[in-house]
């Protein structure tokens, strides 16, 4: 669609014209266009790739997807979407909690892919700004609508994650208050102000907008910030964003702490660390300490624990033991792509259990097919 709209805007007046009319016929083309087409992309990653991948992931008979419903996206409708899903007798409250936050943690994961595309171009397509604003802060919206649930709501992603955790780790229960505050740090993050901006520049000149990078020698640099939910509490990562050319370099810390367990890792991410003419050889790595996933069934069946009530800390899901045991883990892959304009990638490697995100839960080979695009 990009490709289209820049090939038939390319041979008009209106690209880069600051008159009154193209810059009106720019601010239509965003906002009924562009803002329909990308909040219904972060929501189909929300749901789909998001919630949908995490049951198929759990699988049956644990978990399984019954079905997905979408309304029109703004501005034509409100937008909204859900996952329906049946659940078994063995479901964990730890696969309820990552079922619950997997729509967010997809959708940051489209925007970290989004300001890969961003670096590789040098630019900030203003089509896609919304779609990053949506995808990067969309575990701040959610966050901030728990102050306007009714009591008797269901279904919130954030409240269900409130209240799954908080019948898993029982020490120190967590609150939407304590998340609301710890979401500020996401404004941290210089490719929202980025967006923004390219978003009026675009309207008002039709030019996009470059990417400004502190200079290291001779690698351009980007600092992050931000808040990401896990099966086992909130975590806090400091992103680093590395540009050569036009091959990024990701490097990040997490860390967190919840009802008395510490967690934290690290981990890099070289889409393309060697090239060969159209070849090009990539690479992941990922390392963490964090509890062991209780997947296991607890004490009382899922299907059998009244959420509404407070959890009983003299009478845990699990032993105090189990909540607080810890492990060592990691993840690595190697990418192997053959690109020009369009081409494909493969991803091939081994994660061992544990929450990485985008992966399954326990220990697993990865698998993966790419078809790219250039536009």
């Amino acid at each position: 669609m990009e490709r289209i709209d820049g090939y038939i805007l390319g041979k008009t007046s209106v690209c880069y014209s600051k008159a009154a009319s193209a810059r009106f016929w720019r601010l239509c083309e965003l906002y009924l266009a562009w803002l329909p087409v990308n909040y219904l992309a972060t929501v189909v990653q929300h749901e789909v790739f998001g919630h949908g991948y995490r049951i198929r992931d759990i699988g049956k008979p644990n978990a399984k997807v019954a079905g997905y419903s979408f309304e029109p996206p703004p501005p034509y409708g409100d937008g909204g979407a859900a996952t329906s899903y049946d659940i078994g007798p063995h479901l964990s409250t730890t696969e309820e909690t990552s079922i619950a936050m997997a729509g967010v943690e997809s959708t940051a994961i489209l925007a970290l892919l989004t300001k890969f595309k961003w670096l590789e171009s040098h630019r900030i397509d203003p089509r896609q700004s919304v779609l990053y604003l949506l995808c990067q802060h969309d575990l701040n919206l959610y966050i901030g609508t728990l102050n306007i649930l009714d009591a008797d709501d269901e279904g919130h992603d954030i409240q269900m994650y409130i209240q799954s955790l908080n019948y898993t780790y029982t020490n120190n229960f967590i609150s939407g208050a304590r998340l609301r505050s710890l979401s500020w740090m996401n404004l941290g993050d210089p490719f929202t102000f980025y967006a923004i901006y390219s978003w009026f520049r675009y309207v008002l000149s039709g030019k996009e907008t470059r990417i400004p990078m502190i200079p290291i020698f001779n690698w351009g640099y980007l600092p992050n910030i931000r808040l990401a939910l896990s099966p086992f509490g909130p975590e806090c990562y400091l992103e680093n964003y590395l540009l050569k050319g036009r091959n990024p370099v990701y490097f990040y810390l997490k860390g967190g702490n919840h009802s008395q367990n510490r967690y934290g890792g690290f981990g890099f991410y070289v889409p393309r660390m060697w090239e060969f003419s159209r070849w090009f050889i990539g690479c992941r790595f990922d390392f963490w300490r964090q509890p062991i996933l209780l997947l296991q069934p607890g004490n009382i069946p899922f299907e059998e624990i009244n959420f509404s009530l407070k959890p009983n800390k003299n009478n845990p899901l699990y032993p105090y033991s189990q909540q607080h045991s810890m492990t060592f883990g990691w993840g690595g892959s190697l990418i192997f792509g053959i690109h020009r304009m369009n081409g494909f990638e493969v991803e091939l490697g081994y994660k061992t259990r544990g929450f990485l995100p985008g992966y399954a839960l326990r220990s697993s080979p990865t698998a993966r097919l790419f078809y790219t695009l250039v536009f």
